[in-house]
This record gives C-alpha cells, sequence and structure tokens, in this order.
C-alpha cells in the first residue's frame, strides 16, 4: 500500500500557481519591454517625419491700396499687421492689412487703409533700389543725379492692444542726399546694400550707380568713387557685406572689388561659355554672398565665390528651372530660399541648399509686377493687376531634404561639393549643414577602431580563459574581467580625454612602439615556449606562462617608453607631433580616434570577453575528448572543434560589443574633440551620433529644423543598435538551441 506525502500534495496546486504566474509575468515582462521599444520608435518618427512634408501655401486675403504707380517693391513688417510698396515713381505707400479672413471673392477686394503715403523722388520715373537688412533701406532717385536713402522702421505701440506704426528717416551715414551725377542727368541702374555690422559702426553702408553716360560710382558712406565704362549696363547687385559689386553687360558679368576706398576690377566672367540664356535680372541670396541670375527661358543659376589657385572666383553652382519665361523671383531675408511666378502663374518655392522644391499652379492670374516674402518668411506678398494678395506660407523645413541629409552639397564657400555637419552659427544668414553622414563615419569609426582594440584582447583571452587555464585561477579571473563592466563610463572618458590624451600625444614614438611591440614579444614567447621539452613542460605548474608574460608586456611597456624619446630624436626630428603634421602632413588632434579607440576598447572587452568565454565553455565536452582520442593535438582540437563550435557565439559577442561601441555617448564625448570630419586618420578628431545629440540638443530649438534632424539621428542610432543587437541575441539563440540536446 502506498501512500502520498500530505505536503507534497497540498503545495502542488500552489506551485502550479507560482509557475503560472511567474511564466505569465516573464511574458508580460517581454510584452512590455516590446511595447515600449515600438513607443519609442513611432515617437520618434512623429518628430521626425515633418521634415519632410511638403510645403504648403493659401490665399488668404485680397485687398487694393492707393498708389499713384505700380510698386516695385513691396513688403511687410514683422507683425505682418502693415504692408508697404514702394512704386516706380518713387512714392512710399504703407498700409494697414485689413482684417479679414478666408479667402475673398475677386469682386469683393476691401481696400487697405493708408497709414503713411509720402512721395520720396519729384521724378516721374526715378532710379529706385530695396535691401532688407534690419529694416528695409530704400534707395530713391530724388531730383536727376541725386539719391537719398530711406530707412523704413516699424514700431510697436501697446496701448489697448499693440499696434505698429511706420517711421520714415533718411540714412545717417549717407548724409540728406547724395550727388551722384552733377550734370543732373538721371540714373540708369542703382542698388544699395548695408552691412549688419553697421550696428557695431565698422563696416558703412555702400551704394552704387550708373549714369547715362556709362559711369560707375560708388559710395561708401560719403566717400565716393568713379569709374567710367566701356559699354551700357544691364544690370547691377551688390553683395550683403558692400565688399562685393556686380556689372553684368550683355554677356559679361564683371566682379568690382570694394576695399576702403579703392575700387578695382577682380575678374570678368564671361556667360557665353557657361549660360544659354540671357540675363534678365540679379539678385542676392539670403546672406548676400550667393548671386542669384534669372535668365529669359525660366532658370535661375547660382553663382558664389570659390577658390581656385588661391585666389576668389565667381562660380556657377546650381541651376533651377522652376518656371517657364520670364519670371519674377523674391528671395527670403534670413533663409536660401526663393519664390518664383513664371509667366502662366505657377508659383515655386526653392531652397538653393537642399535642393527642394514645391510648384503651385494657377496661383496667380497674371505674372505679378512685384513680389516679396514677409520679415519670418510665413507669408508671401504680391501686387497682380493693381490688386495685392496675401499668400500664407507654411514652409517650416526647406533646409531639409534627402539631397542635404545623405548625399555631398556644395556649400558657400566652399571648394567642391561636401559631407558637413554644421548645424548653428553667430550669423543670422548662416547656411545650415545638415549632413549626417560625417555623424553616421564618426560612429562606425569609433567602432571599428575600438574593435580593433577589444577583439583580439577580448577574443584572446576568452580562449585562454575557457580551454587552457585552470579552473581555479578561472573562478578568479574571469568575474573580476566582468567587474570592469560596471565601471562608470564617465570616469573611462574623464581619464582618457584628461590624462591618456595629453600623454599621447607626448609619447607618440613610444605609443606606436608599445603597438608593435607587444604582438612581436606574444608571438616570440610562444615560440620559445614550444621549444622548451615536452617533459619539462609537463612538470611546470599549471598556468606557468602568465608568470613569464606579465613580466615581459610590463618590460615591454618600459622598454618602449624608453627608446620612444631616442626613435623621436633620431628619426622623427626630435618631436613626433611635429614630425607628423608638417613633414608627413598628417593632421593630429590631441583628442582623437586612437585615444577613443584605446579607451573604447577597454570599455568593450568585458562585454564581447565574457559573451565569447560562455560561448568557448560551452562547448560539449566530449566532442574536445573525441577530438583529442582521436590523435589531435589540443591546439588542432581549439582550432578545428571548439572554436567551429563555439563561432556562433563568438560573433554574438563581437556583434554585442559593436552595438555598445556604436551606442556609447560618455567615452567619445569627452575622449575626443567632437569634430564632424570625414578621415580615417587615426590621429583625427570625430563626432559621433550619440555625442552629437548630447552635445546639440540642450543647444536646439524646439520644433527647429536642427531640433527634428537631431530626433532623426537619434532615431539612426535606435535602429542601427536595435539592428545589431536583436542580430546578436538570435545568434546567441540560435546556439543555445542547437547545443542544447548534445
Amino acid at each position: 500500500m502506498t501512500h502520498s506525502s500530505p505536503s507534497l500534495t497540498d503545495t502542488r496546486p500552489a506551485r502550479r500557481f507560482k509557475d503560472k504566474l511567474t511564466r505569465q509575468t516573464v511574458r508580460l515582462g517581454g510584452v512590455m519591454v516590446l511595447v515600449t521599444l515600438l513607443l519609442l520608435f513611432f515617437y520618434l518618427l512623429t518628430v521626425v517625419v515633418p521634415l519632410f512634408h511638403q510645403a504648403s501655401v493659401s490665399l488668404s486675403e485680397r485687398f487694393s491700396v492707393a498708389t499713384p504707380g505700380v510698386p516695385q517693391y513691396i513688403g511687410a513688417d514683422t507683425r505682418n499687421q502693415l504692408a508697404y510698396g514702394l512704386d516706380d515713381r518713387g512714392v512710399l505707400t504703407v498700409v494697414k492689412r485689413p482684417s479679414r479672413s478666408g479667402t475673398p471673392a475677386a469682386s469683393a477686394v476691401p481696400r487697405a487703409q493708408t497709414v503713411l503715403q509720402q512721395p520720396l523722388s519729384s521724378m516721374d520715373k526715378p532710379a529706385i533700389s530695396r535691401v532688407e537688412a534690419s529694416t528695409p533701406f530704400l534707395a530713391v532717385e530724388k531730383t536727376p543725379g541725386r539719391v537719398a536713402v530711406w530707412q523704413l522702421r516699424f514700431r510697436t505701440q501697446y496701448q489697448a492692444d499693440a499696434s505698429v506704426v511706420p517711421q520714415l528717416s533718411t540714412m545717417p551715414a549717407f548724409g540728406r542726399e547724395l550727388i551722384v551725377d552733377a550734370s543732373a542727368q538721371p540714373l540708369n541702374q542703382l542698388t544699395v546694400a548695408v552691412p549688419d555690422s553697421l550696428h557695431g559702426q565698422t563696416i558703412p553702408p555702400v551704394l552704387a550707380a550708373v549714369t547715362q553716360d556709362n559711369r560707375l560710382v560708388v559710395y561708401r558712406g560719403t566717400q565716393k568713387s568713379t569709374v567710367p565704362l566701356s559699354q551700357a549696363v544691364d544690370h547691377i547687385a551688390l553683395s550683403g557685406d558692400g565688399q562685393r559689386l556686380f556689372v553684368h553687360q550683355q554677356n559679361r558679368l564683371a566682379i568690382w572689388r570694394l576695399k576702403g576706398n579703392d575700387l578695382a576690377l577682380r575678374e570678368t566672367v564671361n556667360l557665353d561659355n557657361v549660360v544659354t540664356s540671357p540675363v534678365t535680372k540679379m539678385a542676392m541670396l539670403a546672406g548676400g554672398r550667393s548671386l542669384l541670375l534669372q535668365h529669359q527661358d525660366g532658370t535661375v543659376t547660382q553663382w558664389f565665390d570659390v577658390v581656385k589657385n588661391g585666389e576668389p572666383s565667381l562660380t556657377e553652382v546650381r541651376a533651377f528651372s522652376p518656371g517657364e519665361g520670364v519670371a519674377r523671383l523674391a528671395p527670403e531675408r534670413h533663409r536660401k530660399s526663393m519664390a518664383t511666378v513664371d509667366e502662366t502663374g505657377r508659383l515655386s518655392l526653392v531652397h538653393a541648399t537642399s535642393k527642394k522644391v514645391r510648384h503651385f499652379d494657377a496661383q496667380f492670374t497674371a505674372l505679378p509686377d512685384a513680389l516679396a516674402f514677409t520679415p519670418r518668411a510665413n507669408g508671401l506678398i504680391a501686387v497682380v493687376d493693381s490688386q495685392w494678395q496675401w499668400l500664407t506660407v507654411d514652409n517650416p523645413h526647406p533646409e531639409v531634404s534627402i539631397h542635404s541629409l545623405w548625399q555631398k552639397v556644395w556649400y558657400e564657400g566652399y571648394p567642391s561639393p561636401q559631407y558637413v555637419w554644421q548645424s548653428t552659427s553667430a550669423d543670422d544668414s548662416f547656411e545650415a549643414k545638415l549632413s549626417v553622414v560625417p555623424v553616421i563615419f564618426g560612429t562606425l569609426k569609433v567602432a571599428l577602431v575600438s574593435l580593433i582594440f577589444a577583439v583580439p584582447m577580448a577574443i584572446g583571452a576568452a580562449i585562454y580563459t575557457a580551454y587552457f587555464m585552470s579552473s581555479g585561477l578561472r573562478r578568479w579571473v574571469k568575474p573580476t574581467v566582468e567587474t570592469i563592466e560596471a565601471l562608470p563610463t564617465v570616469i573611462i572618458g574623464f581619464l582618457a580625454g584628461l590624462w591618456l590624451a595629453p600623454w599621447v600625444e607626448s609619447h607618440i614614438a613610444s605609443v606606436f612602439l608599445l603597438l608593435l611591440l607587444i604582438p612581436l614579444v606574444l608571438l616570440g614567447l610562444s615560440g620559445v615556449w614550444r621549444m622548451i621539452p615536452r617533459y619539462v613542460r609537463r612538470r611546470l605548474p599549471d598556468n606557468a606562462q602568465i608568470v613569464v608574460i606579465i613580466p615581459a608586456l610590463l618590460l615591454v611597456g618600459v622598454f618602449a617608453a624608453y627608446l620612444g624619446p631616442w626613435v623621436e630624436q633620431l628619426w622623427l626630428g626630435g618631436d613626433a607631433r611635429q614630425f607628423i603634421t608638417y613633414e608627413l602632413g598628417i593632421g593630429y588632434d590631441q583628442r582623437n580616434a586612437l585615444v577613443v579607440g584605446i579607451a573604447m576598447g577597454f570599455a568593450v572587452v568585458p562585454t564581447i570577453f565574457s559573451m565569447a568565454e560562455d560561448a568557448i565553455f560551452s562547448v560539449p565536452p566530449h566532442l574536445k575528448n573525441g577530438a583529442l582520442a582521436l590523435g589531435a593535438t589540443h591546439w588542432q582540437t581549439l582550432t578545428r572543434v571548439v572554436l567551429l563550435t563555439a563561432s556562433p557565439g563568438i560573433f554574438s559577442a563581437v556583434m554585442m560589443g559593436f552595438g555598445r561601441a556604436v551606442g556609447e555617448t560618455m567615452i567619445v564625448l569627452m575622449a575626443t574633440g567632437n569634430t564632424p570630419i570625414m578621415d580615417w586618420n587615426l590621429l583625427e578628431g570625430l563626432r559621433t551620433l550619440s555625442a552629437n545629440i548630447a552635445v546639440e540638443m540642450p543647444e536646439s530649438e524646439v520644433g527647429s529644423s536642427h531640433y527634428r534632424v537631431l530626433f532623426l539621428t537619434a532615431f539612426i542610432l535606435f535602429v542601427f543598435t536595435f539592428v545589431f543587437n536583436t542580430l546578436a541575441e538570435l545568434i546567441r539563440q540560435r546556439l543555445r538551441d542547437k547545443y542544447s540536446n548534445l
């Protein structure tokens, strides 16, 4: 007769309940981890996707303005309450924008309230010009040959509500008026430039004009320069800094250099050799560094200075075909964007750097007489058949496109198209350089360099620990190495940046000698060990090699440190840093890829070692014993049985180490110069995805293009590490499944 244990019978339901609860808890934890990853994935997407939304334009309102002539230059204040126009008779009109929403019918066009209307000239058709600096500056020919420059300010009054009041005054830097032509002949061309540094009283404003007898007259403040020209001038334009004057004469484009009171011809470009359609208009892109040429066939070309043979040369960089035939062109004030309207009334928004183009068909019934952006580029004003139209523009991220993120871009002042990350500058008209390629390159570079240091040491240590080391010593060594992984990476980065980097810079020769001698010494010691008779080796205690190897490596370090200065003195001119920089022409940055590779390798070694050692140690003993029983040596058993069997686990370890190196932040943040350059030189700096986010996210404006591109780099880093870690884990699971039943 058998009796069951009462205690076992009583606890069996409780045990089943505990097993079920534990199983469901683990399953729920796994599901929650997956849900968290998915939520993070989609959150990053919600921030990144708006970067690629297309611009939109909608008609906000129509209104009429009582002006005696046809508006040539139009604009608005920063609050979009007032609009102004300077017509072809030299009359300035400022009106209050009608407070009306929706899209009114063409027959119900209200008249805007005139706030200010002032004639600035006594001529019927004066020469006029306008430049948008801190405020609009208007150059108007008052009487034949005499020019006055006016500044239009918009002052906000806070009473019952905030209202904007226009203020018009002459510009003190030019005085009351400038005598361009003493013979009182009307001017043919007129342009003006007001550099931003005017507020610092360092660079005076510049005015250029062309007289009827083809004389080029330039005023820098009140200083006058005159140069006779050989033929008629079609168009003139001044750069934003007032130091370059572009003069278009038929098929020639002359670039004049303005320096102090000197006016000199810098170069002449024969347009017949580079363009196929005549030039109809010239304008400056935001920032005043790029010249836009508008051609008769509707093409717009961008030109800026490129250094060739040590001298700047005006070069055509890009060409756009936004429309058909002669068009109106309106650049933005702060971004490298422009709006064009062709003869068919099609509106196009173009960003020069990113090549992002958006077309809007049938926006206008005819070619506008004038076209301009509002100061904040959130509106577009056009005058069509004496009717003013105000369009709302939603184009928050024109500087970001697939081209600007992933391809080489030719930026202003650069000799050729390049991958560049430079997100901020002190200049308001800065050309944002948001290529993600340099930071991805830096991430891969630091990961590969760190693996070059970590993989040989970690895999070699794992092989020795799991296969050759005695079990007693292994119980001490393996936990000790794994403990290094708990060391905060900020400490490693701190030591690498403040101690290791300066030490490497002052001992470059010793470092390279050490990297060369360590493998040679280890190979030499292994050869000597094999030369010792077998019966002698059998009498030595286990792991006797360590007693010889460790002192030998210490002696190698001392020898390299002692020999380094002699090598520098004999072959490197006494200074290895100077020799590398000036003799070899190799750039050197104190916090470079070599330093971060050593530091990162030290941090990655425990991860690779632990997983690789487990994979090698878990190889079934009967496979090793079977190989040895068949007459294979220990080395043959290792290379042909153990390593092949453990290869999936070793590969998984390397992949996990690679993923750790890719996602590391503090070490690369503190041990590199954070310079986003693309160079495989180990002595140059770099910038990684994670360090880039840590450095620039606190300074980025929420919702800006810079902010969203940083989230894009975070999304790339997330996908990168997720893919590599998932692949490594899948390989590891396959390894466990494969050998679990052996």
